[in-house]
């Protein structure tokens, strides 16, 4: 959907093909149900929860979404309140092959039957065993390719020196944390060959000079 906004421009501090965040206040009639940014697999063409069935039992769960914030969205069919999600799933998924790909362990979701594990932890321990750490410097932040301009230290897990490289972000309530000149510790993983991707963020107090 595209919006045109009209702004007053005093002084002509605003340029030709600059970018700009910006926030539209959503009102909804009465109390919604939502769950976490996090928790959705978005593969772009649907969205899926995994939701907790027993201990250590879980099915995903196609979704319909609603309005979002930066750390909820809400969830119009497919979840009943007081059901059980998890909340960091949605890390490596950004396309419709990956998605099909990080739920054949759990079966097939296009069955009647609901597909089960009887563990979440063996998936990831996988995603953490190729999980590496870095510190650095934003340098820029783009929010419409969900990416962000990293000056790091060297990575020790890699056996890269200190270098100046784009990442993808793992989801987009990430990019609050991400401001040019901010001190950084992140975690990342190679989605696919050459493409690494941000899935966790902690800022130190201060910024670079």
């Amino acid at each position: 959907m595209a919006v045109r906004v009209e702004l007053a421009n005093p002084g002509l501090l605003l340029k030709p093909s600059m970018y700009a965040q910006v926030e539209l206040p959503v009102s909804t009639k009465g109390q919604v149900l939502t769950v976490p940014v996090s928790a959705v697999i978005d593969s772009g063409t649907r969205q899926i929860v995994l939701v907790q069935l027993a201990a250590g039992r879980f099915e995903p769960r196609p979704v319909l979404l609603g309005e979002r914030s930066n750390d909820f969205v809400a969830v119009r069919e497919g979840l009943k309140e007081g059901e059980l999600v998890v909340t960091a799933a949605n890390f490596l998924i950004d396309a419709e092959s990956n998605l099909k790909a990080a739920l054949g362990s759990f079966g097939s979701a296009s069955n009647s039957t609901p597909a089960l594990v009887d563990t979440a932890q063996a998936a990831t321990k996988k995603i953490a065993s190729v999980s590496h750490r870095a510190d650095g410097v934003v340098d820029s932040v783009d929010a419409k390719a969900n990416a962000v301009t990293l000056t790091h230290g060297p990575v020790a897990s890699l056996k890269w020196p200190g270098m100046t490289m784009e990442f993808k972000l793992a989801n987009a309530a990430l990019i609050k944390d991400l401001k040019p000149g901010a001190k950084v510790a992140i975690e990342f993983v190679e989605r696919q060959p050459g493409e690494w991707v941000i899935t966790a963020v902690q800022t130190s107090q201060g910024s670079a000079k």
